[in-house]
């Protein structure tokens, strides 16, 4: 398959909500200011734990674009994928730290499928380097990623990646994606684009807003720039 159609780059809405309802008035309200052409919505992990997989079948019904599940995957990687494959999703997320085993077959699932998997390397001591071995494992995309409990006691975020991030796609291959999450929000998008990024991931500076359609089109004209 050609993961994303080949399109690049992409704002990818994380849904990190565990209300339903809050997750489909943003998305409702960005679809309102955008065309969606540059949209993947995410059914974030505190909204599919609310939620299951409905929440994926939902989303992927109203808003009729592609959909990642972040299931964020430790262990019995064909079964969450079909799960969410089923449910709608073209996308799941595996962590980096999951056993190779539970990519790889996550992987078949979604060759099977004709669907994607990202490998999310949240709190792998060693990113880059896992990165690269989950592309080799036939993860469709990875994803750098700085979590909130990382960024609210370091005072870190995903924007202090973009020498990572130009090493890691110097050293992948075109057809893998690199994608980029944690405490992103206009002004800190330009630079990972720069360095490399094809998917940026951003949920709090769209989710909080009380216009989230204005700030996701604010970034969707900065990746673009």
């Amino acid at each position: 398959m050609v993961f994303l159609g080949g399109k690049r780059p992409w704002l990818q809405v994380a849904l990190d909500t565990p209300r339903l309802e809050d997750a489909l008035s943003v998305m409702l309200d960005i679809a309102r200011r955008t065309d969606l052409d540059r949209v993947v919505v995410e059914a974030g992990t505190p909204l599919i734990k609310s939620w299951g997989a409905r929440a994926v079948e939902i989303l992927r019904g109203v808003f009729d674009t592609y959909t990642v599940a972040d299931t964020k995957t430790m262990d019995t990687g064909r079964l969450e994928a079909r799960i969410m494959f089923d449910a709608g999703a073209d996308a799941v997320t595996v962590l980096g730290v999951a056993p190779d085993e539970t990519i790889r077959s996550a992987v078949e699932e979604a060759v099977r499928r004709n669907r994607a998997v990202l490998v999310d390397t949240i709190s792998h001591p060693s990113p880059v380097e896992r990165a690269i071995e989950a592309a080799e494992l036939g993860a469709d995309g990875v994803i750098m990623h700085v979590g909130i409990d990382v960024q609210v006691k370091r005072g870190v975020t995903a924007a202090q990646l973009v020498e990572e991030i130009r090493l890691l796609r110097e050293r992948l291959p075109r057809d893998k994606y690199i994608g980029v999450a944690g405490g992103l929000k206009p002004g800190n998008i330009k630079p990972l684009i720069d360095a490399g990024a094809d998917i940026v991931i951003v949920g709090s500076a769209i989710t909080r807003s009380d216009k989230p359609g204005l700030v996701a089109a604010r970034i969707i004209e900065e990746m673009l720039s």
